[in-house]
């Protein structure tokens, strides 16, 4: 999927550039965002590549403006930024964020000011429920449309500047110079590509880095000490080993006790399995969902085959669609992220009992996508071939598909 990095002018009311919100837009339309996309992963997109464009080529030296959902406040990806050139604007959570967290976030943006960033939030945030945040924030935006002189005379009387944004007429030009103090608006100033790029060179990039972070931890203790220092990737953790996958009725709230948990084997899977979530499932959720039901399947039937092998049969389901998904060769994508050739192996054929496990994976993953009657003749071939009752069979398919939607949602 090819997407473009774009920028914006803001400007000051005696015309001078302020800085430049930096986006990510569909190539085919720089108006429009990328829907198909949650604005947290737009987020790490966009943080890799100002890191690695540098400030001068993004804005010039000016301020940036990057939209931040609130969870996503918390995930270091952001310290990649150059903090004191950059202004955080604020935008709601696309999941529910409790007290706890909010605490969280809100020390995180102490922390940020500190560094010497800029804090913005948009309208959808103003409003007593967010009353912490305001008091934070250097910036209230609100669109040209919807800000009056009763908005923007209280939030200047809390000594905030006011962004009125999407001016596109000489008529709300002057609605806007009367009520704000930064601007931005297509009659102003119009969008232009920074970069365009592909989903597929970040994931490489992503796996390659997380994979090297894997081959250095030496113990659960090490992991927790990683982990814990990424408050994005900590709630995470929490969410996964908390989520309908493990079916736990208690409540797992410690980083440590969550590694503990898992243990080394599955910690590794988790956090490759992150990173790997993070783009792919931008790309093409429909195809990433069914290699995380393959990958599931392949691990459930190893476990009832040779269970020393589930968690390479694990892997070789997750990666089996990688091809598909990002229009690239399957075997030379997973040898440049150094994926062990054992599992490499699954998809040639050498490796041929993790061949024949992928390929009973993949004729259940089918069977469930297709649905009865297919489901049925499938549902009895393999009770045979399991040793499973068909209707536990039945139930570890139908649980696979609902541990495949938890993972989406981490």
């Amino acid at each position: 999927m090819s997407f473009a990095i774009a920028r914006q002018p803001v400007f000051d009311k005696e015309g001078g550039v302020f800085g430049y919100e930096v986006y990510l837009r569909r190539l085919d339309n720089l108006d429009k965002y990328p829907e198909d996309i949650p604005y947290n992963k737009a987020t790490f997109i966009i943080a890799e590549l100002i890191a690695e464009l540098g400030i001068n080529r993004v804005s010039e030296g000016k301020r940036i403006l990057v939209n931040v959902t609130l969870d996503s406040l918390l995930n270091k990806v952001l310290d990649l930024l150059p903090i004191d050139k950059v202004v955080f604007a604020i935008i709601p959570s696309q999941v529910d964020v409790g007290r706890t967290l909010m605490n969280s976030i809100l020390k995180r943006i102490d922390d940020l000011r500190e560094k010497g960033a800029m804090v913005a939030i948009t309208e959808q945030l103003y409003s007593g429920k967010f009353v912490d945040l305001l008091h934070k924030a250097h910036i209230v935006e609100f669109t040209v449309r919807s800000v009056d002189e009763g908005k923007a005379s209280a939030v200047k009387r809390n000594n905030k500047k006011v962004l009125i944004t999407r001016i596109e007429t000489e008529e709300e030009k002057e609605k806007a110079f009367a009520f704000g103090d930064l601007f931005q608006g297509n009659l102003l100033g119009q969008p232009t590509v920074i970069k365009e790029f592909e989903i597929a060179p970040f994931l490489k990039s992503t796996l390659m880095r997380m994979i090297g972070a894997l081959n250095t931890v030496q113990s659960i203790k090490d992991f927790a000490k990683i982990i814990a220092s990424d408050v994005g990737m900590s709630a995470k953790l929490l969410r996964f080993v908390n989520s309908a996958y493990f079916s736990r009725r208690k409540e797992i709230k410690d980083i440590v006790q969550a590694c503990s948990y898992l243990g080394m084997e599955n910690l590794k899977k988790f956090t490759l399995l992150v990173a790997t979530n993070d783009y792919v499932a931008v790309e093409d959720p429909y195809l990433w969902k069914r290699s995380l039901v393959r990958a599931i399947l392949a691990e459930e039937i190893a476990k009832r085959r040779n269970p020393q092998i589930a968690n390479e049969a694990y892997l070789a389901g997750l990666f089996s669609l990688i091809d598909k998904i990002l229009g690239v060769d399957k075997i030379e994508f997973l040898k440049e992220v150094n994926i062990e050739q054992e599992i490499i192996d699954a998809y040639t054929g050498k490796n041929e009992e993790l061949k024949t496990i992928l390929e009973d994976a993949f004729a259940l993953e089918e069977a469930l996508e297709i649905g009865a009657p297919k489901l049925d003749e499938v549902v009895e071939e393999f009770s045979y071939k399991l040793r499973m009752g068909p209707g536990e069979l039945r139930n570890l398919l139908f649980e696979a598909q609902t541990k495949a939607e938890e993972i989406l949602k981490i």
